[in-house]
């Protein structure tokens, strides 16, 4: 007799089969570690320092203003003016040359100029900055019109000996007086003439300058022969150029001066050893 068959018993419907999920890498943000932390605060830190010094910096310069820095002369020209026959003087020209190192905003400009001779102090007598001058040398002629500017005065210089055809003459073309003025970043240079004549300080020394011949026998009774020329700036403060004769015996002075007087006009060219 066959046997019936078995009911399953109710129960829950088989359910799939899932597959193993292998779990998320486990990602850690260096913006959240200490490592990260200190170097944005070193970053941080050297960027507030780099802004405090360029401030800083700024700051230094505009207390700082202008550095003007002044180059000694090769050489100077001494000359003799005798604008009537009544009257003569002894001039000194000297070529300033100036150059501003600070930046295009800081300008600056020299208030006073003035001549001194070595041995002499200011207070007893000083030639202040009388006109600015341009040195033409140029071989004697006696048919030889000179053109003059007509906003200039022309000087010729005259000594005791009247020039022969062919030897050097200097011919100084005179205008006013200019404003040394130096803008930031650039440079100048200005020839500039000191009449011995224009003398300021102690009467009874500034009587010696106010011939051509007084200030000759001044010459050969300084100390040395040399000049001093003094550039006060308005920011920058004083600044000195000196010139001395490169040869330091009592002949060579004398040699030196003696052609001065003979032919009205002379190269001084400067010691070296006092260049910058």
């Amino acid at each position: 007799m066959a046997q019936p068959k078995r009911r399953k018993p109710p129960g829950r419907a088989s359910e799939p089969v899932k597959e193993p999920v292998e779990p998320a890498p486990v990602v850690v943000s260096i913006a959240r570690t200490p490592v990260w932390k200190l170097l944005e605060a070193g970053a941080t830190v050297a960027a507030f320092l780099l802004s405090l010094g360029v401030f800083l910096l700024g700051g230094l310069q505009t207390l700082q203003g202008a550095e003007v820095v002044v180059l000694e002369p090769q050489y100077v020209y001494l000359y003799r003016d005798a604008p009537t026959p009544e009257s003569d003087s002894l001039i000194l020209a000297v070529e300033a040359g100036m150059i501003n190192t600070a930046r295009a905003d800081y300008g600056d400009v020299a208030v006073e100029a003035f001549a001194t001779l070595g041995g002499t102090s200011e207070t007893e007598a000083r030639f202040p900055y009388d006109a600015s001058v341009e040195p033409v040398t140029h071989p004697h002629d006696e048919a030889r019109v000179i053109d003059c500017p007509v906003d200039a005065r022309c000087v010729t210089a005259t000594g005791a000996n009247p020039l022969r055809p062919g030897q050097m003459s200097l011919l100084i073309i005179e205008r006013r007086s200019e404003l040394l003025s130096i803008p930031g970043g650039s440079s100048r240079a200005t020839w500039m003439s000191f009449a011995f004549g224009n003398c300021h300080g102690h009467p009874n020394t500034c009587a010696r300058f106010s011939t051509f011949e007084g200030a000759m026998q001044e010459l050969r009774n300084a100390p040395e022969l040399a000049f001093e020329i003094t550039l006060a700036f308005h920011s920058d403060g004083r600044k000195l150029l000196r010139c001395s004769l490169e040869e330091t015996s009592e002949s060579a002075r004398e040699e030196f001066l003696t052609f001065l007087e003979e032919r009205g006009w002379a190269t001084l060219r400067c010691s070296r050893e006092l260049q910058s």
